[in-house]
């Protein structure tokens, strides 16, 4: 059965770390934030939604409505926050961008698109700070979220050359491959 509600306090905390870890905190503090919980299958799969403050007071008054959905799914609330691709390209545009993005130059680009991984050498800017199996927001040269990715190698070595140093996990390009 799947159902919408707001999140508990400890599943707020959970999100308020990951909004505050992409940059994004501030500009996420006062929107409204509703959870989509699917229990079919063994593991409970919790979906992040921003939504308007007025449809998160009909949702708190009409219990019994169930949408197909309501706003904008950011990501899914597993054993750590996972963005989704809308929710990247929030926290990209809004957020404040720190270790947890990437640049990649143009050619990657077009490679990551089609969903394929990220060499070492396509990296154009990466933080010395991040570290081994790290989320990451994969940005382009002009700062547009095109990819959410995970380290291979930590700091200097996300450089090597010749070698996959990050694992595509969503690209923006599968949406389009999806529908042709």
């Amino acid at each position: 059965m799947s159902y919408y509600c707001k999140p508990t306090r400890d599943e707020r905390t959970k999100i308020n770390r990951a909004l505050d870890r992409w940059g994004a905190f501030e500009f996420f503090k006062d929107k409204g934030l509703m959870i989509q919980k699917d229990d079919k299958k063994k593991v409970v799969v919790v979906v992040v939604y921003l939504v308007t403050d007025n449809i998160e007071e009909l949702m708190m008054r009409i219990h019994m409505m169930q949408p197909f959905s309501l706003g904008l799914a950011i990501g899914e609330l597993k054993k750590q926050f996972l963005p989704s691709m809308a929710g990247a390209d929030l926290f990209a545009r809004y957020g404040e961008r720190n270790k947890f993005y990437i640049v990649v130059g143009e050619k990657a680009e077009n490679l990551v698109l089609y969903g394929r991984d990220i060499m070492g050498e396509s990296i154009v800017e990466a933080s010395d700070a991040l570290g081994e199996n790290e989320l990451v927001i994969v940005l382009n040269t002009a700062s547009e979220a095109i990819a959410v990715g995970r380290t291979r190698f930590a700091g200097k070595s996300l450089f090597q050359s010749g070698r996959v140093t990050v694992t595509t996990i969503a690209d923006a390009g599968y949406y389009l491959r999806e529908e042709g």
